[in-house]
């Protein structure tokens, strides 16, 4: 039985990623605001799960699954991921159009989304954390800026 909070890098999920890339494009941030709150929201109560069942030994639907997806959960962030983390929270990341752009990079990670089954509870995590900064500069509210 799979489990329903495992983000698994499936067609589904694929074509969501690239619709993200052609948004990301076109500036329009209202548009991407409302894509990302409604194809992407999900990883904020797939982190709080993983937050509030793994740690407790609560997720046995976790452990159902198979040897592979279970070593892929497993999977540390790249080093190019850490870095995107850390620098959309770096006080020189004024540059909103990058933090814009960082959830598409920690995403990709040099293009290896591609050989991926799941997002790892450590993506999870880190996704969020960028997501929440895209968030903050869509709103308006990043660098003392205003938004469209």
């Amino acid at each position: 039985m799979a489990s329903e909070w495992i983000i698994r890098y499936d067609e589904a999920f694929m074509r969501r990623f690239e619709k993200l890339g052609e948004m990301l494009e076109t500036a329009d941030r209202p548009a991407l605001h409302r894509f990302l709150i409604d194809n992407f929201g999900n990883i904020f109560t797939t982190f709080q799960y993983y937050a509030n069942r793994i740690a407790c030994g609560g997720a046995r639907d976790l452990e159902e699954e198979d040897e592979e997806t279970r070593r892929e959960l497993l999977r540390p962030l790249s080093h190019r991921q850490f870095r995107v983390i850390e620098q959309s929270f770096s006080v020189w990341a004024n540059e909103e159009q990058y933090v814009i752009s960082s959830i598409w990079d920690f995403l990709y990670d040099e293009g290896r989304i591609r050989n991926k089954k799941v997002m790892s509870v450590a993506e999870v995590d880190g996704c969020a954390l960028v997501l929440e900064q895209v968030y903050v500069c869509l709103a308006g509210r990043h660098g003392g800026k205003k938004g469209e």
